[in-house]
């Protein structure tokens, strides 16, 4: 004798999966927002350092 496929037992587990899957997906996606963001600040900072640099070098020698 086979055994029988609970249909409602399977369909509850695979929403479980299904919800759990979503929020890790989320999850995921916000930290790579957060690191891009922050990946961008960095960027930012970098380059507005080096421009004041470069005014004062201007400024010094000018």
């Amino acid at each position: 004798m086979s055994p029988e496929i609970d249909l409602v037992h399977v369909a509850q587990r695979l929403a479980i999966v299904g919800i759990c899957s979503g929020f890790i997906g989320a999850a995921l996606w916000q930290l790579l927002v957060g690191s891009m963001h922050v990946l961008a600040l960095r960027l930012h900072a970098r380059m507005a350092q080096r421009q004041r640099i470069a005014d004062a070098r201007t400024r010094a020698h000018g």
